[in-house]
C-alpha cells in the first residue's frame, strides 16, 4: 500500500517530488481526476504506471508540464499553438501537439501535454523540472477517480506514494484537443470551443 499524505501536510510538496525525482510512482490530485505520476524520462516508470493501468506498452500517456517553456522545450509551438496554450492553461484541458523531443510515453509523432489549474500541481512540475506522467488513476476501461476515496484500492496498492486532497476542483476529466488536427477528441469539464481552434 501507497504511503498517504494529506496535500496540506508541511511537507507533502517536497515528499512528492523527491518521491518522482526517485523514480518511484505518484497518485496525486489535479484540478480534474486524481493521476499517476512519474518521470516521463524515465522508461521504467513508464512501463510501470502501463502496467498499473493495464495499459499495452504502445498506448501513449500524457505528461504535465510546469510553464509554456517547458511545453516548447519538448514540443513545436507555433504562434497560432502558443495563443491557444496561453489562452487555457493552466486550465482543464489536455492538449495534443507535434513532439520536437521523445519521450517514453510517446508512441508516434505526438505528445499530449497539462498545466492544471492547481498550485500544487504547478510548483510540483516546476520543482520536479522535467515532464511527469499525467494519466488518471484507475484501471483502464473504468471511471476515473475525481476524489481521493474513490481510487482503486489495487492502483493505490501498486504505487509508492498518494496524495489526498478530497474531491478535484472540476469533478470530471479534462478536454482532449487536439492542435495538430484541430479538432476535439474528448468534451470534459473544460468546455473547449470548437469554433476558436480553426487556426491559419
Amino acid at each position: 500500500m501507497a504511503e498517504i499524505i494529506k496535500q496540506d501536510a508541511e511537507n507533502a510538496l517536497y515528499r512528492t517530488r523527491e518521491a518522482i525525482l526517485a523514480g518511484k510512482a505518484a497518485i496525486y490530485p489535479t484540478d480534474t481526476v486524481y493521476g499517476i505520476g512519474g518521470d516521463a524520462t524515465n522508461y521504467r516508470v513508464v512501463e510501470r504506471v502501463q502496467e498499473i493501468k493495464g495499459l499495452g506498452r504502445d498506448k501513449p500517456l500524457s505528461v504535465m508540464m510546469a510553464d509554456i517553456s517547458m511545453i516548447d522545450e519538448y514540443c513545436e509551438i507555433g504562434l497560432w499553438e502558443e495563443m491557444i496554450l496561453k489562452k487555457y492553461l493552466p486550465g482543464p484541458f489536455t492538449f495534443i501537439l507535434r513532439k520536437k523531443k521523445d519521450l517514453p510515453v510517446i508512441s508516434n509523432d505526438s505528445l499530449g501535454i497539462r498545466i492544471p489549474e492547481m498550485d500544487f500541481c504547478n510548483r510540483l512540475s516546476e520543482e520536479v523540472g522535467k515532464p511527469i506522467i499525467s494519466t488518471s488513476a484507475n484501471k483502464t476501461g473504468k471511471p476515473a477517480p475525481t476524489s481521493f476515496g474513490e481510487i482503486d484500492r489495487d492502483i493505490l496498492a501498486a504505487v509508492d506514494i498518494a496524495v489526498d486532497n478530497g474531491p478535484t476542483r472540476y469533478g470530471g476529466a479534462s478536454d482532449v484537443v487536439d492542435l495538430i488536427n484541430k479538432k476535439i477528441i474528448r468534451k470534459g469539464v473544460g468546455k473547449a470551443d470548437l469554433s476558436k481552434l480553426a487556426g491559419p
